[in-house]
C-alpha cells in the first residue's frame, strides 16, 4: 500500500497547489510600497522642477502654484511612508480611509491648478492608478464592493469637476471634464479587464481541479492491483508445485509495478511532454524489453509546433527507416483502425520500415484525450508470441501518459496566456521585458552582439478613422505575424511594445547581420495587403535599429534608441529603416 500512498501523496500535493494558486490570485491586489514610491517621487520632483524652471505663470484666480503642489504631495509622500513603516497598512480600513484621502486631496489639487498642465497630466496619471488600486484593494473581485467604489469615485471626481469650473474658461473647463471623464472611464475599463481576467482565471483552476479526480481514480486502480498481488502472495503456500513459476511472474509484476509507479510519479512532477517521452520509453525497454519501443505525438498537441517522435531500439536501420514512415502510419492507424492492435504474420508486410530486421510482432496503441487520437505508441518484438499475455501493461502506461498531457496541455496553456498579448498572439510586454533583460545579461556576459529595432505603423490613426477599429486590429495582427516569424527564423523574439509598436531582438547579430534580416521584413510588410470585409488596406512601418556595443556601448539604452530612430524616420518621410546614428540623432 506504500505506492498507492504516494500516488495519494501526488494528489495531494496538486490540490495544495491549485488551493494555492486560487488564494494568490485573489490576493493579488496589494499595496505595493515600491511602486508607490516612485510614482510619489515622479510628482514631486516634477512640481519641483515647473517651480524652478517657471515653466508657467500664476494668474489671480489660480489657488494653488508649483511650490504648494510639491509641498502637499511632499506630505502626503511622508506620511504615507511613515504609515507603511509603522505598519498602520496592514490594516485593510485605515489604508483605504487613507487612500481616499489621497484621492480627494489630489483630485482638489487638480481641480485648483488649470494652468500648471505637467503637474496636473502627472497627477491624472497619478490619480488613475490610485483609483483602479482603490477599486481593486483587498476585493477578492467581488463585484459588490467594486461597485460601491465607483461610486465613491464617481462622487470624488464630479465634486473635482464643479470645484474646477470656478477657476478655468469655459475652453478650459470642457477639456477639464473631458479629462476627468477620460480617467474616470480609463480606471473603469482597466478594472473591467483585471476582474474579466480573473473570472476566465477561476475557471481554468476549476477545470485544473477536475483533472485531480481522474488521479483518484488512478489510485484506486493502483489499490486493487496490490491487493490482486496480495492475494497471490498468499495463495503461493499452497501451490509450492508452481512456487518458482510464481515467484517469477509475481517478480516481473513488481517490477512492473514499480516502474509504472516510478513513470507516474516522474509524470506528475512535470510539465515537460518530451522528457515524460522518454521516461516512458526507457522504462518499458528496461522493463519489458522489446525489441522497439516508439511514440509519437501530433503537432500542436501541447504547444508544440512539431511532432514529438521517439524510439528506443538496437536496429540502426530499422530506426532511421521508422523516422520516415511514422507519419504515414500515425495517419493510417488514426483513419481505420482507432483501437489497440496486434500484428503478426503477414499483417506485418505493410510496415515497410522493418525490412531484413527480424521482428515478428508489433502493437500499435492510441493515444487519446477521450475525444480524439494525438499519437501512438508502438512496440516490437522478435517473438511472436510477445504479447500473447494482452497489453494490459501498455494500456496502462498510455493511461498515465494521458493524464500527463492533459495536465500539461492545461499548464502551458495558462503560462501561453500569461506571456502572450491577447490581440496578436506575440509576446506582451512584461513577458518581453523579461526576456530582453535575459538577453541583455547574456550579451553582457558573453560580449556578444545584441539588435534591437523598434517599428511601428505608419498612419495607424488613419487607418481605424477609415476603415473601422477591427480593420485596425486586423492590421496590427498582420505586422505582428510577420515579425514573429522573421523573429522565430534567426534566433530572436519579438513583442508588442504598444498600441501599434513592436520590438524585436536579435541576439548575436550586429547591425550589419540584422540589417538585411530588417529589410527583407520590411520589404514583405509593405507588400502585404490586409482584407478586412470589402477593403483592401496597404500597411508600411517605420523601424529603427540599434545594436550593441558598436552603436549603443550601453545595452539597457538600447530600447530608446532604436525609439529614437524610427522617430527620426517619422520625421523624414515615415515608411523608412534607419540605423541608430548617435552624430544624427540626438536625445
Amino acid at each position: 500500500m506504500g505506492k498507492a500512498k504516494k500516488g495519494l501523496d501526488v494528489e495531494s500535493d496538486i490540490t495544495d497547489g491549485l488551493a494555492n494558486s486560487f488564494d494568490r490570485m485573489n490576493d493579488s491586489i496589494k499595496y505595493n510600497p515600491l511602486f508607490h514610491r516612485i510614482l510619489y517621487l515622479a510628482n514631486v520632483v516634477i512640481a519641483l522642477m515647473v517651480y524652478l524652471a517657471k515653466l508657467t505663470n500664476s494668474s489671480k484666480d489660480q489657488k494653488l502654484n508649483a511650490m504648494h503642489v510639491f509641498i502637499i504631495l511632499t506630505v502626503f509622500f511622508a506620511v504615507d511612508f511613515l504609515m507603511y513603516r509603522v505598519d498602520y497598512f496592514s490594516s485593510r480600513k485605515i489604508f483605504l480611509i487613507f487612500r481616499a484621502v489621497e484621492l480627494i486631496a489630489f483630485e482638489i489639487i487638480v481641480a485648483l491648478i488649470p494652468n500648471l498642465m505637467i503637474i496636473f497630466a502627472a497627477l491624472c496619471v497619478l490619480v488613475t492608478i490610485f483609483s483602479i488600486e482603490y477599486m481593486l484593494y483587498n476585493t477578492n473581485f467581488t463585484k459588490d464592493y467594486i461597485f460601491n467604489r465607483r461610486l465613491f469615485i464617481i462622487i470624488i471626481f464630479v465634486a473635482s469637476a464643479v470645484l474646477g469650473m470656478k477657476f478655468r474658461t469655459e475652453t478650459e473647463t470642457i477639456c477639464f471634464i473631458l479629462t476627468q471623464i477620460g480617467i474616470v472611464f480609463a480606471a473603469f475599463t482597466i478594472v473591467d479587464m483585471i476582474v474579466s481576467i480573473n473570472e476566465k482565471n477561476e475557471r481554468k483552476i476549476f477545470k485544473l481541479t477536475l483533472e485531480v479526480s481522474d488521479i483518484q481514480d488512478t489510485n484506486k486502480k493502483l489499490i486493487e492491483y496490490q491487493e490482486k498481488i496480495e492475494s497471490t502472495n498468499e495463495q503461493i503456500n499452497y501451490q509450492r508445485i508452481e512456487m518458482q513459476r510464481t515467484n517469477k511472474e509475481l517478480a516481473q509484476v513488481n517490477k512492473e509495478t514499480e516502474a509504472q509507479t516510478n513513470v507516474m510519479r516522474f509524470m506528475a512532477s512535470t510539465f515537460d511532454i518530451s522528457k515524460c517521452i522518454d521516461v516512458l520509453t526507457d522504462s518499458i525497454m528496461e522493463t519489458k524489453q522489446p525489441k522497439l519501443c516508439a511514440m509519437y505525438t501530433e503537432p500542436d498537441e501541447y504547444i508544440n509546433k512539431h511532432g514529438n517522435f521517439t524510439v528506443k531500439t538496437n536496429y540502426t536501420s530499422v530506426e532511421r527507416r521508422l523516422r520516415k514512415d511514422i507519419e504515414q502510419i500515425y495517419s493510417d492507424f488514426k483513419a481505420n483502425v482507432h483501437k489497440s492492435k496486434i500484428y503478426t504474420e503477414t499483417e506485418l508486410f505493410q510496415f515497410k520500415f522493418i525490412g531484413d530486421a527480424n521482428i515478428n510482432a508489433i502493437a500499435i496503441l492510441p493515444l487519446s484525450d477521450g475525444m480524439e487520437i494525438y499519437g501512438i505508441m508502438m512496440i516490437a518484438s522478435d517473438n511472436e508470441e510477445y504479447f500473447e499475455k494482452g497489453l494490459n501493461y501498455y494500456e496502462a502506461s498510455v493511461a498515465e501518459f494521458n493524464i500527463s498531457v492533459k495536465n500539461s496541455r492545461l499548464y502551458l496553456m495558462m503560462q501561453d496566456m500569461a506571456h502572450k498579448d491577447g490581440l496578436t498572439g506575440i509576446n506582451n510586454r512584461m513577458y518581453f521585458m523579461q526576456l530582453f533583460d535575459a538577453a541583455v545579461k547574456k550579451a553582457k556576459r558573453k560580449k556578444s552582439s545584441l539588435s534591437v529595432a523598434l517599428y511601428d505603423i505608419d498612419k495607424f490613426k488613419t487607418v481605424n478613422d477609415t476603415y473601422g477599429h477591427l480593420a485596425g486590429d486586423a492590421v496590427i495582427k498582420t505586422v505582428a505575424s510577420v515579425g514573429n516569424k522573421y523573429a522565430e527564423e534567426n534566433g530572436g523574439f519579438v513583442g508588442r511594445y504598444g498600441g501599434e509598436e513592436f520590438l524585436i531582438v536579435l541576439p548575436d547579430k550586429s547591425e550589419k547581420e540584422a540589417l538585411p534580416i530588417l529589410e527583407t521584413m520590411h520589404e514583405e510588410i509593405k507588400n502585404t495587403v490586409v482584407k478586412h470585409d470589402q477593403d483592401n488596406i496597404k500597411v508600411n512601418v517605420c523601424i529603427g535599429l540599434t545594436s550593441y556595443p558598436s552603436i549603443c556601448e550601453e545595452p539597457n539604452m538600447l530600447i530608446n534608441r532604436a525609439d529614437m530612430a524610427m522617430y527620426y524616420g517619422k520625421e523624414h518621410g515615415r515608411g523608412r529603416l534607419v540605423i541608430d546614428d548617435p552624430e544624427l540623432i540626438k536625445e
